[in-house]
């Protein structure tokens, strides 16, 4: 007899847990969707430009990749999708999506397949409950540079938004050090990662159901 979708979800979690992982900031998303759908198996596959990834209520979705138009400069239709991860512990998908102009990733629930649309690649929390959003496109981001949201409950979601009063600047997650700080690094717009008053490192601390930005003093050297 066959294994269940759950269970088939949790071999593949025990799988994917090093490689296929959902909060990897990089570019290579064809090479990284390869190594998903290898190692997702049934739960994720290809045909062409269309991706479908399977959920253990036992419905689907599809991913409809318009390559053509983006050859072509449709503007308005051009859309391109990748498996880019998936996280073993919060049970999310990240669907990587590029748009003619602008980028985005879609955290998909693996259970229900609800989603949340963010503006950046999620950076999670050791236990996989909360995760950082750091939106550094200047041109065609939106008005928040810093997100935290959650993945507790049957839709992944944003519980906190803030917009830098001094910018544009450039964020970079450094670490969760634990579910209640992260470790930044804040460059003032297009000097990323050079800090010449080595006055960079900033801490996102969590305050009752809020989060505040403090940066450090600079280091001496």
């Amino acid at each position: 007899m066959s294994a269940g979708p759950a269970a088939a979800q949790t071999a593949a979690s025990n799988a994917v847990a090093e490689t296929c992982r959902a909060d990897i900031d990089d570019k290579k998303l064809d090479a990284r969707e390869v190594v998903c759908l290898r190692e997702l198996g049934k739960l994720a596959s290809r045909n062409g430009d269309l991706l479908s990834l399977q959920f253990e209520n036992g419905k689907s979705k599809a991913y409809q990749t318009n390559a053509k138009a983006c050859e072509t400069d449709d503007a308005r239709n051009c859309i391109q999708y990748w498996l880019a991860g998936y996280h073993p512990v919060a049970h999310v998908y990240s669907i990587a999506i590029q748009y003619y102009e602008g980028s985005g990733v879609e955290l998909v629930n693996a259970r229900t397949g609800q989603t949340l649309l963010l503006p950046g690649v999620p950076y999670f929390s050791d236990d996989g409950s909360r995760f950082l959003v750091i939106d550094n496109d200047y041109a065609h981001g939106g008005d928040d540079d810093l997100a935290v949201g959650t993945t507790e409950g049957d839709v992944p979601a944003l519980q906190w938004k803030h917009t830098w009063q001094d910018g544009p600047v450039e964020w970079r997650h450094q670490r969760w050090i634990d579910n209640d700080h992260v470790a930044l690094r804040v460059f003032p717009a297009d000097t990323a990662p050079n800090c010449p008053n080595n006055d960079c490192d900033a801490v996102l601390t969590r305050f009752d159901n809020g989060w505040v930005v403090r940066k450090l003093p600079a280091m001496q050297r």
